[in-house]
């Protein structure tokens, strides 16, 4: 059975009291895809709308073979076929229902989104959407022209997560000063002449001291003699 990928574009949420809640997004065919159709023009070309549903099991009354449909909506007589529009119903249950909503009110939205879409005959057989062999390659065929209705047997969304980066480790040297810049030669000259000049003038104060204690001895021995003659 064709798988189509599709990427939103916007969304909004739609909520009525006693009602299920409907997710309403804007989407387009994703990057890679290629859809022809039967009426002419791509899938690729027309913009579409995607409402995921809230099934609550005690309202929900499928047929257990389909979680929505894809539905080719015309422009109408006269319309341009660029007019034209795509839509998906979608139902999902209520808890993942709860994870895509959480991720919209985050101001997310799924990355990519794919469905199974057609009415599958047989095991290898489908009808409504098949492929055919293009010069590019195989492609889907939609035949909306008369399956404007197909049935989608499964839907797959892909969320984005946001993981933290874990905290930068600090490196050895974070904590380390930074190296001090070299003694320059200026720098040596005026060291060695602030010694020279501080040791003149340390001889000169113990040269000083040294004197007055001599004076000072030789004061108290005269004033022995003195005392001891008279």
């Amino acid at each position: 059975m064709p798988l189509v990928g599709f990427i939103p574009t916007k969304a909004r949420l739609v909520l009525e009291e006693n009602k299920e809640s409907v997710l309403v997004l804007k989407v387009v065919l994703a990057k890679g895809e290629s859809v022809e159709l039967a009426t002419g023009g791509t899938l690729q070309a027309l913009a579409g709308v995607l409402r995921i549903r809230e099934r609550r099991t005690d309202k929900w009354q499928g047929n257990g073979k389909s979680v929505g449909s894809l539905v080719f909506v015309d422009a109408g007589r006269g319309g341009a076929p660029e007019s034209a529009k795509f839509q998906i119903n979608i139902s999902i249950s209520t808890k993942k229902f709860d994870a895509l909503l959480k991720v919209a009110i985050s101001g997310r939205l799924p990355s990519k989104f794919f469905v199974d879409a057609g009415e599958k005959v047989s095991r290898t057989e489908t009808r409504g959407m098949t492929y055919r062999m293009a010069p590019g390659g195989r492609t889907k065929v939609w035949d909306n022209q008369s399956f404007a209705f197909l049935p989608v047997t499964n839907f797959a969304a892909i969320i984005p997560i946001a993981v933290p980066e874990p905290p930068t480790a600090p490196s050895a040297d974070a904590d380390q000063s930074p190296p001090e810049p070299p003694v320059s030669y200026g720098q040596v000259v005026d060291l060695a002449e602030d010694l020279a000049v501080f040791r003149n003038e340390t001889n000169h104060t113990l040269m000083a001291i040294v004197s007055l204690f001599a004076v000072l001895a030789l004061m108290a021995l005269l004033f022995n003699l003195i005392h001891f003659f008279w």
